[in-house]
């Protein structure tokens, strides 16, 4: 099977957030591992302008007339604006994966991005909301939900469960991304402080390669997730890889992430005063959770997810198509040549 990956987000690519689109990096080697054969990637270089759509449509259109792609597959509504010129120009399968933003705002990047929906012979959302949102004009609709990498992420050996010093309590963002809701951790925190009597060291998952960051949430003590909007959130998800307690409002799908899940919680509203209750239950307790159980029952490992979206693959390929599906894993320059591994990729935390 001949596939080429489309997308606007790719480990490494983008200077400025080197994490950006870890996530697809990690599918496009689970599937490379999955079925051995070579993947091509395209990557639209949006953070150097809009314009870079534009080219796309030029350059993606060269390649599917100069190679014949079994499966073209977009990740990110608007990276699918060349979705028509592949069904005009080959007899490519188009396949895309939504990630969130590009259809649960408003405005033209909404529009465009449902627009090219219906040009899919399949399409994916990385959680329940957003599959709502894009079977109102697609039918073949799967949920799909980005994978953990199981053989990076792995709960700490010899972690000391009452460790003395500071409690260690993550962001699981950058402070700059106003989504996030920063200044509800913050305050969080200060609670944490003033009304629990707990020496807090604050730490962010920002800026960090993936190593860093299984180091950070293998250590410590707690993650609190504020977001205003999130979909299939990969911080969570990886928290829960190496067993870290996790506090969350109740966005995207986490509620369904940490059901069962102990020493977690799920928060309804945004009162930092529970919120800062709830996390200082987790510091009392000094406990792991026992997340890695629970994703795993779910099928969120890699190799699962590639299996799924796989799937999604040959049902297309076969001219079924699904409709609103929900298989049990709910999932996610230039042409260049697969990258070889490298486990040091930083992450995007968000979709």
């Amino acid at each position: 099977m001949k596939v080429l990956v489309v997308t606007n987000m790719y480990a490494a690519r983008n200077p400025a957030l080197p994490a950006q689109g870890v996530f697809v990096t990690e599918q496009v080697d689970a599937l490379h591992a999955l079925h051995g054969d070579p993947i091509d990637v395209f990557v639209i270089e949006s953070w150097r302008g809009r314009l870079a759509y534009l080219k796309s449509l030029f350059s993606v259109t060269c390649l599917i007339r100069r190679h014949a792609y079994d499966v073209v597959h977009y990740h990110f509504g608007l990276s699918a604006c060349s979705a028509p010129w592949v069904r005009l120009f080959s007899r490519a399968k188009v396949v895309i994966t939504f990630h969130g933003s590009d259809v649960m705002g408003r405005g033209w990047m909404r529009r465009l991005s449902l627009a090219a929906a219906r040009f899919a012979h399949a399409c994916i959302g990385v959680s329940e909301p957003i599959t709502d949102v894009v079977s109102g004009v697609s039918k073949r609709c799967s949920t799909i939900p980005c994978a953990v990498n199981e053989a990076l992420f792995v709960p700490p050996k010899d972690r000391v469960e009452s460790a003395p010093g500071p409690k260690i309590v993550v962001f699981p963002s950058s402070p700059d991304r106003p989504e996030k809701d920063y200044p509800l951790f913050r305050e969080v925190v200060e609670r944490l402080s003033a009304s629990f009597g707990f020496d807090v060291e604050e730490r962010h998952i920002d800026g960090l390669d993936r190593i860093g960051v299984r180091d950070l949430l293998a250590r410590a003590d707690c993650l609190v997730m504020t977001s205003r909007r999130e979909g299939s959130p990969q911080a969570v998800k990886e928290a829960m890889a190496v067993n870290l307690p996790v506090i969350a409002v109740d966005v995207g799908d986490v509620r369904r992430l940490l059901d069962g899940v102990s020493h977690c919680a799920v928060i309804e509203g945004r009162d930092a005063a529970v919120l800062a209750r709830a996390t200082a239950q987790v510091l009392n307790d000094a406990q792991r959770s026992d997340g890695r159980r629970r994703l795993e029952s779910l099928g969120y490992f890699s190799k699962a997810v590639a299996m799924q979206v796989d799937r999604v693959y040959r049902t297309a390929l076969a001219g079924t198509g699904e409709r609103r599906s929900k298989p049990h894993a709910r999932t996610c320059v230039p042409t260049s040549p697969q990258p070889e591994h490298n486990p040091n990729r930083t992450r995007d935390e968000t979709h």
